[in-house]
């Protein structure tokens, strides 16, 4: 039995696929500035709603356009894009291909699949990448040889053919919506479906967005970005965390290493301190971490403004932003607690040498007592 899928007009609409590169520690947005003179532009988060808000970054990301590129879908399926990269201070570089919203619904729904998650756009994406690198070198701080990887897929309609309430299309293409989102041509089950469209959000009755982990399908016929820039931005949180959990994991690894060969070098472990070198790593690795997740925390503020707070709280539920979170505080608190354990080992031994210090100088001073020195 072939599917039915709702016959729908788009009139305006987008595809937006991101891929978010992990490039270094740091990124000097000044320097960069000065490099892209002319062609970049700070990005600011605007939002349509009348209320006192405070919605920006800390260091505004630069937005760099790319102009129009091929995007090769498949061997045989190819659409210009609009490419452009974004860099954040805080190490990540977001490489964004937008390409127009298929006219014809159905379309979409049944190859929706082609723009999520594709090996074939991942790899055009790290060639940008690639090509953006020489210039951005000497804005690096601590660049990394191998560079951690987030896509994302943002399915945008402006305006239909005939104006809807989110309500009405709700009511007549959930089930679509559902699918583009997850990417398949199949109708999904009931249950699933809910679960998809449980986390979906209003502010007026004519706007929707359906907020999943590796997509998502926005209806705004104001044409706001708000909500884009924060998902982009909730996918660097996410590949950060995910950074800040591996460097914990290798770091820590060789320091488990390093103690595992320390018992076997305990004949000279009193006069030397055998975890000097262990306990600067590991200082060095918690204050590295510490900086870092404090400029991730401090990157974007969201005062006032509830249906962005809304969105923020949506996609970080929906990414685990808080259990990735969690993962990166216990690994350090496993760090501090290491280091704590050989500052306590350290203070040990000093105590030692001192009191056989003190012990061979009285000992010194008995012998010299019942022995004195000829001529003395």
């Amino acid at each position: 039995m072939s599917i039915q899928y709702t016959e729908l007009q788009v009139a305006q609409g987008k595809v937006l696929i991101y891929h978010l590169f992990d490039i270094a520690d740091m990124i000097d947005l000044d320097t960069l500035r000065h490099k892209w003179a002319g062609r970049s532009t700070n990005i600011r988060l605007v939002s349509r709603r009348t209320s006192p808000t405070y919605l920006q970054f800390e260091k505004e990301p630069l937005l760099l356009p790319l102009g129009q590129r091929e995007l090769m879908l498949t061997k045989d399926r190819r659409l210009s894009a609009e490419v452009r990269a974004k860099a954040f201070d805080f190490g990540v570089v977001s490489i964004c291909w937008e390409v127009p919203f298929p006219r014809h619904w159905p379309t979409l729904v049944k190859e929706a699949d082609l723009y999520i998650d594709s090996d074939q756009v991942a790899a055009q994406s790290r060639q940008v990448l690639d090509d953006l690198l020489p210039a951005l070198k000497t804005a690096l701080s601590q660049p990394y040889e191998q560079m951690l990887v987030e896509d994302y897929t943002i399915f945008y309609v402006h305006r239909f053919a005939e104006h809807l309430l989110a309500d009405q299309l709700l009511e007549m293409a959930s089930g679509d919506i559902a699918s583009m989102i997850r990417g398949e041509s199949k109708r999904l089950s009931a249950r699933e479906r809910q679960n998809v469209l449980d986390q979906h959000l209003s502010y007026f009755e004519d706007d929707l967005a359906v907020i999943a982990w590796n997509s998502s399908f926005i209806y705004d016929p104001e044409g706001s970005s708000e909500h884009v820039d924060i998902l982009e931005f909730a996918n660097s949180e996410l590949l950060e965390l995910r950074s800040y959990d591996t460097l914990l994991d290798r770091q820590l690894q060789k320091i488990y290493d390093e103690l595992e060969d320390l018992p076997q070098k305990r004949f000279f472990t009193l006069f030397r301190n055998p975890y000097q070198q262990t306990s600067q790593k590991l200082l060095s690795l918690l204050i590295d971490v510490a900086e870092l997740t404090d400029r991730l925390e401090n990157t974007l503020k969201i005062i006032g403004d509830l249906y962005c707070a809304r969105v923020y709280q949506c996609i970080s539920s929906v990414l685990r932003l808080q259990e990735w979170q969690a993962r990166v505080d216990g690994k350090l608190n496993s760090a501090h607690q290491i280091y704590s354990t050989l500052n306590s080992e350290i203070s040990d031994r000093r105590s030692i040498l001192l009191e056989v210090t003190i012990v061979l100088l009285i000992t010194f001073e008995i012998v010299l007592f019942f022995f004195p020195l000829k001529g003395h």
